[in-house]
């Protein structure tokens, strides 16, 4: 087998319908899941917290980009600060630089909630020992980085056997709004495998109707680490 993590199939769906929900089952916590954007600000924490609030714990967050990227006082001159810095300093550092901007735009409101649910913005490709069975990306082009970086992973050497990880993206745009949609809708896609017994060999014909229920179209690849 070669060392390198392997891309097994990757699938688009998109279609448009209505939204639908479902009840979360008995199964809450089983499965490994990772939430990821470019930053590790908005929509992958928005996924976070709401996991978290509806009982998941085994569940963590990531970014994909270099640094983590917020808006600033004009579209040239974003804030820009390294994987790491605590949300707390963050928040602090845009209080500081404009109050009334940061409040206005909701980045201030936005870092409350992340530093309640983690301490930093984690990035994903620094994260090479944990292991998750559902990774939702919420843009396209973090989910090809996602790929990206687990074709380069060395897995020949390591310890823990190889194993299936299942990555899909919801696209959905960056703004607080969307990202509010986009969680509930990983949510409720996570619920219905949860309810699945064979969840693993359905989760193509699952991903394109919840696509044609949803309208979110859906990126899907099935790789090994």
């Amino acid at each position: 087998m070669s060392s390198e993590a392997i891309v097994a199939s990757v699938s688009p769906t998109s279609t448009s319908s209505t939204t639908t929900t479902t009840t979360t089952g008995n199964k809450i916590g089983q499965k490994r899941l990772a939430m990821v954007c470019a930053s590790n600000q908005n929509r992958s924490v928005e996924a976070h917290h709401l996991f978290l609030s509806k009982g998941y714990r085994n569940i963590r967050s990531f970014g994909t980009s270099g640094n983590c990227k917020l808006p600033g006082p004009s579209q040239d001159k974003p804030n820009i600060f390294p994987f790491g810095t605590p949300y707390q300093a963050i928040h602090e550092s845009l209080r500081q630089q404009n109050q009334e901007l940061y409040t206005q735009n909701g980045i201030l409101n936005m870092l409350e909630r992340n530093r309640r649910v983690k301490l930093a913005p984690e990035k994903w490709q620094e994260e090479q020992l944990a292991r998750f069975d559902l990774v939702f990306t919420f843009d396209q082009r973090v989910f090809d980085m996602v790929i990206d970086d687990m074709t380069q992973r060395d897995i020949g050497n390591s310890s823990i056997p190889i194993q299936p990880v299942h990555i899909i993206n919801l696209q959905v745009k960056d703004t607080h709004e969307e990202a509010v949609g986009g969680a509930q809708h990983a949510l409720q896609l996570v619920n219905i495998i949860d309810d699945d017994e064979n969840w693993e060999d359905s989760l193509d014909d699952i991903l394109d109707k919840f696509s044609k229920r949803t309208g979110r179209p859906i990126l899907y690849a099935l790789m090994f680490y």
